[in-house]
């Protein structure tokens, strides 16, 4: 090959070389580019942000910097996002663009200058007047107590989108211009329409509440039951149902759901129904292995029991005092085990267990332990204190017996048939 051919052949490649270099470079932001707005569209926009940004300072195009502050406003970087805004703005001298103006808006609101971001949201709607803007601009007004100004803007977002957060808005504006009932009114034909999240439920029920409007709850929450029969729907019937002591018409629709046993325990002891809330106290300590269901058997047994008699024979009492032993040892274990401490129910299981052994005359010492073991949990206790003076009594001391009623004060001692009983007979008593 000659010298001129192979300088041709050298020159050929340097410039094929060359081409290349500057073909890569042009694909270089081209794929940039394209990953960028990939990872925006995918909801990564801190990869997204980062992206743009490299792509603005390796080709100075400000467009790219628009783009970096829309995927850091949506990252939730406000500070970022404003201070890319801002410099678009002042590169570009363009004042109009609508998503810098969003961007600047957000910020404004964030920082605390609503009248800075009500002014610029008014720019934005001669540019784009949509729904979402009103719904915004309704919002930094409500946020100044502007009501007159919101209430228009909000309304008109909410009759087209029927939202729950355009909803609380408005029903918020009704509560501060004290027209209770139009809010209510909005609340429950919100509710009978679209029904509530959990959320909006329950914020629901909590007003009713807090303006002792639960007939209204009840109509609410009943239609709402009845048009939906589900879970969270009878959930809150049962509590407005609760609320109004209608314990018969909640146990009715609890017992068609699946709900936390407790909740069908504890509207059962509301009724009185003992025999049924033992019933189902042994159902949740077969299944939870809790020594406190086992308790709660034992006495809620007794209540059934003494329902229709003054006082249970001895035979009938003992199965309940040992399934009440037993949940006591039971009780020690799980404490040990979970490291938790004796509570208010651990000091009535006590006392309950040691006046029976007591009352009955089958251990009245080892019954004393255990009321001692309740007035330790709760020394203030005048019931617990008229167990162990009766149990000074049963043994024949009657001047300890006297000692304790002494420091229990009399008109607690009147309001107590049991205790009036049991101190008259105790005063009574001459050993």
């Amino acid at each position: 090959m000659g010298i001129q051919i192979k300088k041709r052949f050298l020159a050929s490649l340097l410039f094929l070389s060359l081409f290349s270099c500057l073909k890569a470079e042009t694909l270089s932001e081209d794929h940039q580019i394209l990953l960028s707005s990939d990872a925006f569209h995918r909801g990564d926009f801190a990869a997204a942000q980062k992206g743009y940004m490299n792509l603005y300072k390796q080709t100075n195009k400000v467009v790219y910097a628009k783009e970096a502050a829309i995927s850091a406003a949506s990252l939730g970087d406000i500070k970022t996002a404003m201070h890319l805004a801002m410099l678009y703005q002042k590169i570009t001298n363009n004042r109009n663009d609508v998503s810098i103006n969003k961007i600047l808006v957000d910020g404004y609101a964030q920082m605390g200058q609503i009248d800075k971001a009500i002014e610029l949201l008014h720019k934005i709607r001669k540019e784009e007047k949509t729904i979402a803007t009103d719904n915004v601009l309704g919002t930094l007004y409500l946020t100044q107590k502007r009501l007159d100004k919101a209430f228009p803007l909000l309304n008109k977002f909410y009759n087209q989108v029927h939202d729950e957060d355009s909803l609380e808005k408005l029903i918020t504006i009704y509560f501060l211009q004290n027209r209770k009932k139009e809010g209510l009114d909005l609340l429950q034909s919100h509710i009978d329409r679209y029904g509530c999240s959990e959320q909006l439920c329950q914020k629901a029920l909590n007003t009713f509440t807090q303006f002792n409007e639960l007939d209204l709850a009840k109509t609410t929450f009943a239609r709402l039951y009845e048009k939906n029969p589900i879970v969270q729907n009878a959930q809150f019937y049962i509590g407005v149902l609760i609320l109004l002591k209608e314990f018969d018409k909640a146990q009715q629709i609890a017992e068609l759901f699946p709900f936390d046993r407790r909740l069908l325990l504890d509207l059962y002891t509301a009724q009185k129904k003992f025999d049924q809330a033992s019933k189902q106290a042994s159902l949740i300590y077969q299944e939870r292995k809790d020594p406190k269901f086992l308790g709660l058997e034992a006495i809620y047994h007794y209540e059934s029991l003494s329902a229709n008699k003054k006082k249970l024979t001895k035979e009938e009492m003992l199965p309940i005092i040992q399934k009440l032993e037993q949940a006591t040892k039971e009780r020690q274990a799980w404490l040990a085990k979970t490291k938790d401490k004796e509570d208010a129910q651990d000091a009535f299981f006590y006392n309950f267990l040691g006046y029976s052994l007591i009352d009955y005359d089958m251990d009245i010492k080892r019954g004393m332990d255990f009321v001692r073991k309740a007035l330790a949990l709760d020394s203030n206790s005048v019931l617990y204190l008229d167990s162990l003076a009766w149990g000074y009594y049963k043994l024949g001391n009657c001047l300890e017996a006297k000692k304790i009623f002494s420091s229990i004060a009399k008109e607690s001692i009147q309001a107590e048939p049991e205790l009036k009983e049991h101190n008259k007979i105790i005063q009574e008593c001459k050993k």
